[in-house]
């Protein structure tokens, strides 16, 4: 009995792995272009469950693939705003898979946030470690595949009491697709999937295929760069790029020009550290050491400044002794002695 029992539970196993979705087969179970919903502000809600202080915008999801239909990314583009966009994709320079062919996840190498999803559900995360798995504790949005949404049915005039009292609890953000997120044990959701996949990657053994659609996703990768390389070249050659980088240089030239004509250079050649401030000055001058220099307003008399001590704090009051002439050595170097 034991042994039937054992068999049971063993089958029961493998038959949960192989209906695991994967990151792109979640996808493609959902639908090309299909619709979510997102959340954020996100808190515990009891149970698993959570609750959700704002929403986010709607947004359109696609599968990037490259020849073959080899899936390197996806891409959701904000169906009614203009901000909002999310997606991370192979042929980027730091978005990656975690496995092939069964990702549990993509993240951005650098910046390490990344994306699970689960069923019709993509969860946001703001740090997947190198090496190790994600954590339901730093999801930080949630998007859910539109439950009856509206934008996909024609769109009807609401008008009088009750419609007013549609729209205000739409408003409000009680939507069916988040009345569908707050009833879903997410916690639970997320974290079984992990294990799920992380037991899906480990008893999987890459096939011919396998290795060569890893082969042309790096290719596809290596072209991409070349092809931004390739384009940024030829923008580099034509004469209207050429001419704006004359333009530029000549205007930091004509900046740094002006700017020079409006300063003159001060070294102090007088063997100790001086201060200088403008006439009738108590306050704290520009400090040269000896044998250095600093730059003042051309347009502006400097004099000598004497420091005293009171108690712990040091007083600067400026002398009648001036070291430098108001317009009389713009864009030069006076010696101090």
């Amino acid at each position: 009995m034991k042994k039937i029992i054992l068999l049971t539970i063993c089958a029961l196993f493998t038959i949960t792995l192989q209906a695991q979705k994967s990151f792109f087969e979640a996808l493609e179970a959902n639908g090309e272009n299909a619709i979510y919903e997102g959340f954020t502000d996100i808190s515990p809600n009891g149970g698993g469950t959570c609750k959700f202080a704002r929403s986010l915008p709607k947004v359109k999801v696609s599968i990037l693939r490259i020849g073959g239909g080899i899936p390197v990314g996806f891409v959701g583009k904000p169906v009614s705003k203009d901000w909002g966009e999310i997606g991370e994709t192979e042929l980027s320079d730091y978005g990656r898979m975690d496995s092939y062919p069964h990702t549990m996840n993509m993240k951005h190498t650098y910046t390490k946030e990344g994306y699970v999803i689960v069923d019709d559900i993509i969860f946001v995360l703001d740090k997947i470690p190198d090496g190790g798995l994600p954590s339901v504790n730093n999801i930080t949005k949630v998007y859910a595949l539109v439950k009856n949404d509206e934008t996909t049915t024609k769109k009807k005039k609401k008008g009088g009491f009750l419609g007013k009292m549609k729209q205000k609890l739409n408003s409000a953000g009680l939507s069916p697709t988040h009345k569908y997120l707050k009833s879903v044990n997410l916690v639970e959701k997320f974290t079984n999937y992990v294990k799920a996949m992380q037991a899906k990657q480990n008893a999987h053994t890459l096939t011919a295929k396998n290795k060569s659609d890893m082969v042309k996703i790096k290719a596809a990768r290596n072209a991409g760069d070349a092809e931004i390389k390739r384009y940024n070249d030829s923008i580099k050659a034509t004469p209207e790029y050429k001419d704006l980088q004359r333009r530029i240089k000549q205007n930091e030239e004509n900046y740094q020009g002006a700017k020079a004509r409006n300063k003159v250079t001060l070294r102090n050649n007088t063997g100790n550290t001086i201060y200088i401030g403008k006439s009738g000055s108590r306050n704290q001058g520009t400090r040269i050491d000896s044998g250095s220099t600093a730059t003042w307003s051309c347009d502006t008399d400097a004099y000598l400044q004497i420091v005293t001590k009171s108690g712990g704090s040091y007083n600067y009051s400026t002398t009648t002794n001036k070291v430098y002439s108001s317009n009389s050595g713009c864009g030069s170097t006076i010696a101090i002695n």
